[in-house]
């Protein structure tokens, strides 16, 4: 993983490097490792280090691009040359106003030791994890993944950042030969987490499942758990949190801002501040992340911004820029305000229903609509009288999300780090009338 010097040295270097109007350049350098579990027993370890450098360089709204895998500043002259010469075979972009300019940024502590996890450490985590299911007579499968990284980005008007942060990603599955049960967490603490304790999560869910049941093709009320809120909480943040569909009419906050568009009790903003919240305090611009709110008591407040959309609205950038410029900002810090009741008030406030552990292969089928569809998965459950009652065969589901948030009547207290290519911080809802369209054999 790149030093802060190191890192510092070598975009200097490259902002200087060509005669151009403006110069930006970022590096990523990243150690990541993963080990993998199926039947019980470590079956894979990965391990990779790499340090990622790109730029962009902007002579006369002519705009070169380039990334690549570097080794040190050697390479950093021959790449910006590369840049320049792209920009000058391109057309020019009358859009583009200007890079970002330095702004002050809003300090958030970076942990005391941002520690390696060695391979020992993780199949001591995975060996706790296979103990805890073979107790229930149970198969475990699943991933840990633990990486280190750091960002540098400069730019020709003066930006100059630089963070570090540690992350680290589970997912455990038990399974009998009619079940599966799941628990997973995101966090930037390995050595915070009870791997017992997620390790009992799954097995229960895989116990209370065995030998599943039929449901009957109907709206259900539904108990979503965090893993499933978090999912459809990333579609609507694709489909239209960011400031390009925003700007080109294709997100369902278009023309909404200020109208009530879910229920009154859902509040959703991106903070990556927030004192359960971890990541980078900076975009990949360099700019300082800002608190966005998106949904406010169910009305729409607004999208997140890069430099370039936020220009052309003549607004500042929130801080929400991704490496990928093309693809528009995106909120990578969300979070869904917590309710005032438990998971288990909620569940015994439920006469007939379906708790809903996970979903799987989620797709959209008309963002317009913010409809998707999917799978339940790793434990599904009918609800009677406030108690599971038994297992489910996985159902097919296809809804409106945010008509589904219209029909949210209770919000849990406790919430849980989710999150594959972003990070969500969210609670158990219960939602009436969810609707389901097709059953599975398993």
């Amino acid at each position: 993983m790149l030093s802060k010097s190191k890192a510092e040295e070598i975009l200097g270097l490259a902002c200087k490097s060509v005669p151009a109007d403006q110069i930006e350049a970022g590096i990523w350098s990243e150690e990541s490792a993963t080990t993998r579990f199926a039947n019980s027993i470590i079956h894979q370890n990965l391990q990779s280090e790499k340090d990622s450098f790109w730029a962009r360089v902007i002579k006369d709204k002519r705009i070169g691009a380039i990334s690549a895998h570097i080794k040190d500043k050697t390479d950093i002259k021959g790449l910006m040359n590369t840049a320049y010469q792209i920009s000058t075979h391109q057309m020019r972009d009358d859009e583009f106003v200007s890079l970002p300019s330095p702004s002050p940024s809003k300090g958030k502590k970076i942990p005391k030791e941002i520690r390696e996890v060695s391979p020992e450490e993780r199949a001591d985590a995975v060996e706790k994890i296979v103990k805890v299911c073979k107790r229930y007579g149970l198969g475990s499968a699943g991933a840990i993944n633990t990486s280190r990284s750091s960002l540098g980005i400069a730019n020709s008007l003066g930006v100059h950042n630089f963070g570090e942060e540690s992350d680290c990603k589970i997912g455990i599955f038990a399974s009998s030969g009619s079940s599966s049960g799941y628990a997973g967490i995101r966090t930037d603490d390995f050595y915070s987490i009870d791997f017992e304790e997620l390790a009992e999560i799954a097995s229960e869910k895989a116990m209370l499942g065995k030998n599943p049941q039929e449901a009957k093709l109907e709206p259900y009320t539904v108990l979503l758990e965090e893993e499933a809120v978090g999912e459809l909480l990333m579609f609507l943040a694709w489909i239209g949190f960011g400031a390009r569909t925003f700007q080109e009419g294709r997100s369902f906050m278009a023309g909404k801002i200020g109208n009530l568009i879910t229920g009154s009790n859902i509040t959703i903003f991106d903070d990556v501040h927030h004192p359960q919240m971890s990541g980078l305090v900076f975009d990949f611009e360099g700019v300082p992340k800002k608190r966005v709110p998106l949904i406010e008591s169910g009305v729409a407040k607004g999208v997140v911004y890069d430099s370039f959309y936020a220009n052309k609205e003549d607004k500042q950038s929130t801080g929400h820029a991704l490496l990928c410029q093309e693809s528009g900002p995106f909120p990578l810090n969300l979070v869904i305000e917590g309710g005032d009741a438990s998971k288990s008030e909620m569940l015994s406030s439920i006469s007939e229903g379906i708790l809903i552990t996970r979903f799987w292969y989620t797709r959209i089928v008309d963002p317009d609509q913010t409809q998707v569809t999917g799978m339940t998965r790793d434990g599904t459950f009918l609800i009677k009288d406030g108690k599971i009652d038994r297992g489910l065969k996985n159902l097919r589901f296809t809804i409106n999300i945010l008509e589904a948030f219209k029909k949210v009547r209770e919000i849990s207290q406790e919430r849980s780090m989710i999150g594959e290519r972003f990070r969500c911080l969210a609670p158990s809802l219960l939602i009436e009338d969810f609707g389901f369209t097709g059953k599975t054999e398993y």
